[in-house]
């Protein structure tokens, strides 16, 4: 039997594919417009769109809300075999991280949570909320909830390229000893999806985090939201 012609999308998707990968496009490089590419190959708007949703699939392109489709960087990933910020974790890597404040307040506890933070609901936390970059790129958008005492020591600190643990254990003067974590996939809400230039409704990693001193203490609950096409975590099982 005589091979079937292949589709104009997936002729247009292998182009694409060999050229990242053969090194003709490079991490970081800007591809096509949609118009150009229509242009230059000769096919629809929708050919294209089928194409580039092929290969963001893959993992070898992402999309940028309202810039266009960029060459994807390796995924970065942090262990979870022991406790690090990100910072600490991938500096190794070669990656760029760093933070962009986006609030910093005192707040009445939500009963939510005062009972993770084992206060009463109503009392005083600080709330710090963060867009976190990954070369260049936005990675996820944080949001912590501190004790007072905690936050009171930490209003003038400049968190933009440091791990909020680091900073707990200089100038907040504390011994961190473990954190939990709950992970789950969600979608982006639209507050979220425009911090991280994706679409509302994209696929993103929710993880919740809170961490404890030595003396079994919470003082920090922190919410993240990270874009799934740039993050991943791992971990090393022993049986």
């Amino acid at each position: 039997m005589a091979d079937l012609p292949q589709s104009l999308h997936a002729r247009l998707r292998d182009a694409l594919r060999a050229d990242i990968l053969e090194g003709r496009l490079r991490p970081g490089d800007k591809l096509p417009s949609e118009s150009e590419m229509q242009a230059e190959h000769g096919v629809s708007r929708i050919t294209v769109r089928q194409a580039l949703a092929a290969l963001q699939a893959d993992g070898l392109i992402v999309k940028l809300h309202g810039k266009g489709a960029f060459v994807s960087h390796s995924k970065a990933s942090q262990s979870l075999n022991r406790l690090q910020g990100l910072h600490e974790a991938i500096g190794t890597e070669a990656h760029a991280v760093s933070n962009r404040r986006l609030a910093w307040r005192q707040l009445k506890a939500t009963a939510a949570v005062a009972a993770q933070l084992q206060l009463r609901t109503g009392d005083p936390v600080y709330q710090l909320q963060t867009l976190r970059y990954l070369d260049r790129e936005p990675l996820s958008v944080n949001t912590s909830w501190l004790r007072p005492a905690l936050g009171e020591k930490l209003i003038r600190v400049d968190f933009s390229r440091r791990d909020l643990i680091e900073v707990f254990e200089h100038e907040g003067g504390l011994a961190i000893g473990r954190a939990d974590l709950e992970i789950g996939a969600g979608v982006a809400r639209p507050a979220d999806a425009k911090l991280l230039q994706i679409a509302p409704g994209a696929p993103v990693l929710e993880v919740q985090r809170i961490v404890y001193s030595d003396s079994g203490e919470p003082v920090h609950v922190e919410t993240a939201v990270y874009r799934a096409d740039t993050f991943r975590y791992r971990l090393a099982l022993a049986r």
